[in-house]
């Protein structure tokens, strides 16, 4: 019996039971970190570039979304008072629930400032409204405005407001106002429509909508007590939004798409193998190991620090996908060696001997490429591919140490012959000759540039930041439609370690932006309501420069001329001769209601204060430009953001990160494709299908329309590593026949490569594709996109192998005369030839046994 047939010695039994027992320990310890729960991250903060403005945009999220507010919108179909009287009564339940800090459905209208401090709160606009206000013509004017207000039935109740504020300036710094604070009630004080058919309540919860626990009690708690009020009043419309609720509901969508597309990549992947390997049983022996090897990047994914991201959840998919390569070829190997006569047993070991550097090394180039991904300047791509490296790398090695085995165990009967199925037929067919290589090189090459004619389909990419089936984004919209403004405003950040430093900056920006009415349809700001110390001071001083003393004895005079009484009037009068210069707190102010509207501008983030602007465009040209040249003017360290702006800066992180990935991914490729195959044709070979399969991909992609944008293009340099799988086994084997004589009637070793090597070789690829395909199910866009561009790309790398890879060792042959293409004395002469080799090696095979015998 030959080497090759010898029962393993005992020493390598135990080295086998060794490798058991260490993959089962620390598949024990796996198990218990997986038990403790796999954390998402519904931060998406994650999913933006971390360099450039979208990262201001993710400091803004931060600082804001973690406390932001939450809001409750009641619709009714009808003008009545069924939505008052639920907000009213939802208001109140909410304000005594523990998770909640203040709940309002109205604000209770306060008394009115005093008329000569009105310049604290005035935009100026307002302040020059005032100011006019107070020349000699303008006092009669309105004065006489004042007589008939007081001379109009029921107005007796309005005397003693006039006597206080006998020009009105409150109502002329309230008025008209350029500069808003985003929050509007109706003069009753409710957040409503003027018809009362929508309400909404405004909340402030206690915890942290960026702490997944603090999110999700808040929602639950909310939930129940607005379910209860579903049942009793079934004609209104009761929805929750706000940063908590979109958390909550982010979470559960990563949770469902994790599981889901977790199960659809086993599934799609069985299917795929099973319809083209057709060996069901050997999935018993691929499964567990690919399931091990989930299991440790499991462990992996759930000591990740703060919880892997939207994207990342896309890991199990893709290593359950590509985890299946290891397991067909190790698989294939047993049965190959089974075919051999060799003990089930030891093709057991020879099996692994035999494709542990290949399949290790195919493994490690997978893992590289995506380990690239980790040069992403967005976390949540970075995180992904070194989930996926990490998984690639335990998947690998959990099917090289237990399939071999197990397979043998299922393997121990007769094993199945070799098939020729007819697709292996075919594309021996289309390489059979070196014209038809020639012309499916070209057609290769062809199908490369194809994304010149077709076109690439550039997406927005904010639909990966925030997907479009949250029901709580539609919520926010709905609530911009009924009340007005935008959902995706313009962000001017305002950053300072002092707090009224910043808002005193920010108060600057606001006023200047809100006097450009071309480029400003809306600004919404703290200062508002909430000026900050130093601003009210500069406006009292604007104020006190009108001389007021001088404006009062006007005043009195033009009293007379409107026939008034002067002694009403008197304390005002006093009071414009001492005029008041009271500066209201901060401090105390942020203590009170105010602290509600006042946590959708101020906040805290990284050691520094936050002030936020949000600011609408008109729809004139060069409104953006405008509004940068002027925000810098006026202050060349705030910040533009927004979501409005970013689509543009994920275009410029692509542009960023994918020639930095793609040249590491490739260069990393290239060397161990060199380390590994070690010969310049096939090394060629292989990066040729690298490249046109990519060109390919484009062209398939922007045929369909498929969208390409940052989360689903960087899987393509991934693809470089998980696509050069099939052309590396293709060439491998194709040596291998090349080095070998003809086997089973067949002299041509590349038809012998194709039949042998096409089986498993689209079993992987299949496969890989049914793991990236199952990601359509995820109801995260971002995710649905990625498996659709990574599904894509492997089968046009896949078929582009099989054409490519045979027809360039076809072409790479010496010129010989084959049957197929030499006459009948060449024929004869060829047979002849054969007949005396073929008898020389028998009588070789004959001195060697008598050799052996002796």
């Amino acid at each position: 019996m030959s080497a090759a047939r010898k029962v393993n010695k005992p020493g390598s039994m135990g080295s086998g039971r060794l490798v058991l027992g260490a993959v089962a320990l620390i598949s024990i310890i796996a198990a218990l970190i997986v038990v403790f729960g796999v954390k998402l991250n519904p931060d998406v903060v994650a999913l933006l570039p971390s360099r450039g403005d979208a990262a201001v945009l993710g400091r803004y999220l931060r600082g804001f979304g973690g406390g932001g507010l939450a809001v409750v919108l009641i619709e009714s179909d009808e003008e009545s008072d069924a939505a008052r009287e639920a907000a009213d009564r939802i208001a109140a339940e909410l304000a005594a629930d523990p998770t909640i800090s203040f709940a309002a459905a109205r604000l209770e209208p306060g008394s009115r400032v005093e008329p000569l401090l009105s310049w604290r709160v005035a935009d100026a606009e307002g302040r020059k409204r005032l100011a006019e206000a107070l020349e000699p013509e303008a006092m009669r004017e309105r004065l006489r405005e004042t007589r008939k207000l007081l001379l109009a039935p029921g107005s007796s109740s309005s005397s003693d407001a006039i006597a206080k504020d006998p020009l009105r300036l409150t109502a002329i710094a309230y008025s008209d106002r350029a500069i808003g604070a985003g929050v509007t009630a109706r003069p009753d004080g409710y957040f409503a429509t003027p018809n009362g058919k929508a309400h909404l309540i405004v909340i402030k919860p206690k915890g942290q909508a960026l702490r997944g626990a603090d999110a999700k009690a808040f929602v639950e708690s909310v939930e129940k007590l607005l379910d209860a009020q579903r049942k009793e009043h079934p004609s209104l419309r009761i929805r929750l939004t706000g940063p908590h609720a979109i958390a909550a509901s982010m979470e559960r969508m990563l949770r469902r798409d994790l599981e889901w597309s977790g199960i659809a990549s086993v599934v799609l992947a069985s299917l795929a193998f099973a319809l083209v390997f057709r060996r069901l049983r050997a999935l018993v022996a691929i499964l567990p190991p690919l399931a091990l090897g989930t299991l440790w990047t499991g462990a992996v994914a759930a000591s990740w620090p703060g919880g892997i991201s939207a994207i990342a959840v896309a890991f199990t998919s893709i290593v359950v996908g590509v985890g299946f390569d290891t397991g067909v070829h190790v698989y294939a190997a047993v049965l190959d060696a089974r075919r051999e006569g060799i003990p089930a047993a030891e093709a057991a070991r020879i099996a692994r001997r035999r494709t542990a550097r290949p399949v290790l090394v195919a493994a490690t180039i997978a893992a590289v490429a995506f380990a690239s991904l980790a040069l992403s300047s967005v976390e949540a791509l970075a995180q992904l591919g070194l989930l996926c490296a990490t998984g690639e790398l335990m998947t690998a090695i959990a099917i090289v140490a237990t399939t071999p085995e197990i397979a043998a165990l299922l393997e121990r009967g007769t094993p199945p012959p070799v098939t020729k199925p007819a697709y292996t037929r075919f594309f021996s067919a289309l390489t059979a000759t070196r014209r038809r290589a020639a012309i499916a090189v070209g057609v290769c090459v062809l199908a490369g540039l194809s994304a010149i004619v077709s076109g690439v389909h550039i997406s927005d990419s904010i639909v990966a930041v925030r997907p479009k089936k949250l029901a709580e984004l539609e919520v926010e919209d709905r609530i911009f439609e009924l009340f007005g403004g935008k959902a995706q405003p313009w962000i001017v950040l305002v950053t300072d370690p002092d707090r009224d430093t910043a808002m005193a900056r920010a108060d600057a920006i606001a006023e200047a932006l809100a006097s450009d009415r071309d480029n400003v349809a809306r600004v919404d700001a703290l200062t508002s309501l909430l000026p900050a110390e130093a601003t009210q001071r500069k406006r009292l001083a604007e104020r006190d420069a009108l001389d007021l003393g001088a404006k009062a004895t006007a005043l009195e005079k033009a009293l007379g001329d409107v026939r008034f009484s002067v002694a009403p009037f008197e304390p005002y009068l006093e009071s414009m001769r001492k005029a008041p210069s009271d500066v209201f707190s901060v401090d105390e102010a942020l203590k009170g209601d105010l602290a509600v509207v006042a946590s959708r501008y101020l906040a805290e983030e990284g050691g520094d204060h936050l002030v936020a602007l949000h600011v609408q465009l008109t729809d004139a040209d060069g409104a953006r430009a405008e509004l940068e040249q002027r925000v810098h003017g006026l202050d060349p360290h705030a910040s533009i953001t927004g979501y409005a702006r970013l689509e543009s800066d994920l275009h410029d992180a692509l542009a960023h990160d994918m020639p930095r990935i793609g040249a590491v991914a490739g260069v990393l490729v290239a060397v161990l494709l060199a380390v590994s195959l070690r010969r310049l044709r096939d090394i060629v070979l292989a990066l040729g299908v690298l490249v046109v399969g990519l060109g390919s991909l484009f062209g398939v992609v922007g045929a369909l329309g498929v969208p390409l944008h940052l989360y689903s293009a960087l899987v393509i340099p991934v693809l470089l590593g998980i696509s050069v799988d099939e052309a590396m086994f293709l060439l491998h084997h194709g040596r291998e026949e090349e080095s070998s004589g003809s086997a089973d009637g067949e002299d041509d070793p590349i038809v012998r490569t194709i039949v042998r090597e096409a089986p498993p070789v689209i079993t992987t690829a299949l496969t890989t594709s049914a793991g990236l395909l199952a990601l359509v199910f995820a109801n995260y866009e971002g995710l649905r996109d990625l498996g659709i561009m990574g599904a894509v790309g492997n089968a046009a790398n896949l078929v582009v192998a099989l054409l490519l890879v045979p027809a360039g060792m076809r072409l790479s042959q010496r010129r010989r005369l084959g049957p197929s293409a030499a006459g009948p004395v060449e024929q004869n002469a060829d047979r002849e030839h054969q007949h005396r080799r073929a008898e020389n090696d028998d009588g070789n095979e004959r001195e060697d046994g008598e050799r052996s015998r002796d």
